[in-house]
């Protein structure tokens, strides 16, 4: 009998253990910080939930109560949020009293479990540096997934396996992010446009599409200047503007709750007086600032010229008078924001959107009302898949 209790006992601490593995398996994936180039992925490590921060290691997170987490040895916390079905759509960060910044969940980690985006990891040596990429497989026309500033590949985890019916399809991680090398030097968008070239010489690709978010415009409007016969089409998402205007030493929009180690990170690459006295207790570690100022430095001073593009090329925008909030905010302020919006940052996006429409000689754009910078995730995906591939397949 004693025998039969011990066995008993030992499935019934296997189940529980099995379905607190399995509860904590809903919060894995990774999480985009609003506003800042800072990834926040979720993993369980031990039977306990970790997360770890762009250019950062682990940290193990503890259960306050309900969804509300400590992260251990800061005095972070974070709470996670959940749609009315339960499914975990993202997390708000509690950097101090009054700073809440949400980090929206935009996909599962490719470590889950059951993990759906089946792809390969690998790596290969170009232009000096390892350089980490994910293979979906897929044949066809090669498509070149590039990642926006503070992402690596995983970011299209649920992008990606729609199009490997039609295409095979990579995703290149840029230097100094994800598992990609990480050198000193070469951040600017000369260099990083030739570690694409050279990547698609070590992989022996001749001409590919390129899909890419945010920063990664930079690089494809270059690299499609300088080597348009390698370019069959482009598909920007949410990633052809003129970034000059979108930064400045005065953060002046109402409800801006950025997080101190952006606006430390930000304040260095455009030299503003006293970046150096921002109190920013998550700062990732020096090399790390090294890639994000130096890359941001880059995004900063690029200007975009597509008028000798000749590759077919859409442009797929978020709302341009839709504020981009760094976290929930009470009417009146959100109120200001929306006026702060329309007068400063609007204008500045449709001035981006009238030079692509204007230059790109074969060019598409379509605006998505409603939509957030990631447009290929959340509520806007399929819609935002089937435009890209239409536009491939014609």
């Amino acid at each position: 009998m004693k025998k039969i209790l011990t066995v008993v006992i030992a499935v019934l601490i296997f189940a529980a253990t099995s379905f607190a593995q399995t509860e904590l398996e809903k919060y894995v994936g990774q999480y985009q910080v609003t506003g800042a180039p800072i990834m926040i992925t979720v993993t369980v490590v031990g039977g306990k939930l970790a997360i770890e921060a762009t250019g950062q290691g682990k940290a193990e997170i503890e259960l306050v109560s309900g969804e509300d987490y400590s992260v251990k040895g800061t005095p972070i916390t974070l709470t996670f949020v959940k749609d009315a079905t339960g499914k975990v759509t993202g997390m708000t960060i509690h950097q101090s009293p009054g700073l809440d910044v949400p980090a929206p969940k935009i996909n599962s980690s490719s470590d889950a479990p059951g993990d759906k985006s089946a792809h390969k990891s690998e790596f290969v040596t170009a232009n000096g540096i390892k350089m980490n990429y994910l293979d979906w497989g897929g044949t066809g026309d090669v498509i070149i997934l590039l990642a926006g500033l503070g992402n690596d590949a995983h970011v299209f985890d649920d992008f990606a396996p729609s199009f490997t019916d039609k295409f095979h399809v990579i995703g290149l991680t840029r230097r100094g992010f994800g598992e990609t090398d990480r050198p000193a030097t070469g951040y600017e968008t000369a260099t990083r446009v030739e570690d694409i070239r050279a990547f698609m010489d070590a992989m022996k690709i001749t001409r590919a599409n390129f899909v890419g978010h945010s920063l990664a415009g930079d690089e494809m409007t270059s690299f499609a200047t300088m080597y348009p016969q390698r370019v069959i089409k482009m598909v920007y998402l949410d990633a052809a503007y003129d970034r000059r205007k979108f930064f400045s030493c005065t953060n002046d929009q109402p409800g801006g709750a950025l997080p101190p180690a952006f606006l430390r990170i930000a304040g260095e690459a455009m030299n503003c007086p006293g970046w150096e006295k921002i109190v920013a207790p998550d700062m990732p570690p020096p090399d790390m600032v090294n890639v994000q100022v130096s890359t941001m430095k880059a995004a900063m001073q690029y200007v975009p010229d597509y008028k000798k593009i000749t590759a077919p090329s859409l442009a797929i925008y978020a709302d341009p008078d839709q504020p981009q909030n760094a976290g929930k905010l009470d009417a009146e302020t959100q109120k200001k924001l929306d006026a702060w919006w329309k007068e400063k940052q609007a204008p500045i996006n449709r001035a981006s959107i009238e030079q692509f429409r204007k230059e790109m000689k074969n060019g598409q754009v379509v605006e998505i009302k409603g939509a957030t910078h990631y447009v290929f995730v959340g509520p806007y995906k399929d819609q935002v898949i089937k435009l890209t591939k239409d536009f491939l397949m014609k």
